[in-house]
């Protein structure tokens, strides 16, 4: 009887063994494709690298805001969602691993988040992005995105001219002069964006800054993460004091003399 019952109790942990070996090879996912899901990643970042990964285009363009820009490079501007779902969908990479390196609320009202998300895809290559999230219908969805390649041995980059240059960018807009400002320290090529037409260029970032002349206008800049993603580009979020109190975006990039200049700036 003995015999029997311990036969009977070895078949079936058999069958459960079997049984869990054949959900594990259900559940066990393409090295190549599979995303980790770090806790820490929101349930609207996985729909769309989801999305990125099974081409599909239609899913994409829910993942993005009607008139959402997504910055490529310098000369290369994707415009509205279905520009950048096209975009995506030509991409051959999937991307295989990705995380959530800050994230902070900018504006409660209308829903807006400022995000820097760290993704790799399945040729090795590692990414650093910068997400503006807005709420939309209860949902959150991209409104503003630029990635830029990651180097680990950034982490080793001086990021002293990066406080010299902001502090230089304190003093001028204190002192009222939005065109110095913007000569000194932006990129010929720099983007603005504020919920309106980009703004692209010195020449129209003058105009839009043209507040910045007024006598009683100040501001102060507090870095909340500053980010060197690679031996060019480095992503910072802060916090404005002063005449505006909202959060603010900047992306520095280092020109052809090795001077960090900012290549995109915003604010909400």
């Amino acid at each position: 009887m003995k015999l029997k019952t311990l036969l009977l109790l070895l078949v079936l942990l058999t069958i459960v063994a079997c049984k869990q070996a054949e959900g594990k090879r259900e559940k066990m996912p393409d090295a190549k494709t599979d995303v980790v899901r770090s806790k820490k990643i929101a349930a609207n970042s996985i729909d769309w690298v989801d999305a990125i990964n099974d081409k599909n285009t239609k899913a994409l363009e829910k993942n993005y805001a009607a008139h959402a820009i997504a910055v490529i490079t310098a000369d290369s501007v994707c415009n509205g969602s279905a520009q950048i779902a096209k975009y995506y969908t030509m991409r051959k990479n999937k991307i295989t691993a990705l995380e959530t390196l800050f994230k902070v609320e900018a504006n409660e009202e209308r829903g807006i988040h400022y995000e820097l998300l760290r993704y790799e895809t399945d040729s090795l290559q590692e990414y650093v992005q910068l997400v503006i999230w807005k709420k939309e219908a209860n949902k959150a969805i991209r409104e503003f995105e630029f990635a830029e390649a990651s180097n680990a041995a950034a982490v080793n980059v001086d990021t002293t001219e990066i406080a010299h240059s902001r502090k230089l960018w304190m003093q001028l807009c204190n002192a009222h002069d939005a065109e110095k400002l913007v000569i000194a320290l932006y990129s010929p090529n720099t983007i603005y964006f504020n919920h309106k037409p980009l703004v692209r260029g010195m020449e129209d970032l003058i105009k839009e800054y043209a507040y910045m002349n007024n006598e009683n206008y100040s501001l102060q800049l507090h870095p909340l993460t500053l980010r060197v993603v690679n031996a060019n580009f480095a992503f910072e979020i802060g916090q404005c004091s002063g005449s505006y109190n909202g959060k603010y975006i900047l992306v520095w990039k280092k020109d052809a003399n090795g001077n960090w200049k900012i290549f995109i700036d915003s604010n909400i």
